[in-house]
């Protein structure tokens, strides 16, 4: 055989190899980085989890329950729920922590609503009838700050168990 067409075929072997070994490369890489985004996204989801899981117990606390005897002086908070959105959370879930942020916001709107009235000496111009619709709107409050803490609690509950379920099937996926 002639020793440049054998040289040109070695040639040729060589850089089909090469080709063949990029080719390898590219694919082993591509599944690197797509199992370490995948990593990165559970425990950025994790993390917001925790988040919420926590921001659910201080509003809990806030709220003073379980048996809330007076008007909760600090306001829920809900930046933890505003990220948990991009979370794929299942329905019973979803529903179950956003009952609860709409009890925790329609308690605040109603403690700054009966704070407000408090700061312009009331609107009713007999005092007995003023204390009496102060007493009442307290009472309302109450009522709905001891529920709120219910569904919060309810939301805890169900957050958890549906963080015990994903927990274990990523480890069996891992």
């Amino acid at each position: 055989m002639d020793p440049l067409l054998l040289e040109a075929l070695r040639f040729g072997v060589a850089i089909l190899a090469g080709g063949i070994v990029a080719v390898i490369s590219a694919v082993l890489a591509f599944r690197y980085s797509e199992r370490q985004r995948r990593d990165d996204a559970l425990l950025r989801d994790a993390a917001v989890r925790r988040a919420l899981i926590a921001e659910i117990r201080e509003n809990m606390r806030r709220l003073r329950g379980p048996d809330v005897e007076l008007v909760p002086d600090a306001p829920i908070v809900r930046g933890a729920w505003d990220q948990a959105r991009a979370l794929p959370l299942a329905d019973d879930v979803f529903e179950a922590v956003s009952a609860a942020y709409v009890l925790g916001d329609e308690t605040n709107r109603d403690v700054d609503l009966l704070r407000a009235r408090a700061t312009r000496s009331g609107i009713v111009a007999d005092r007995a009838m003023e204390l009496s619709a102060v007493m009442a709107a307290q009472e309302r409050i109450v009522r709905k700050a001891t529920d709120a803490y219910a569904a919060f609690g309810d939301a805890l509950e169900v957050l958890g168990a549906a963080t015990a379920d994903s927990t274990s099937m990523q480890e069996g996926t891992s």
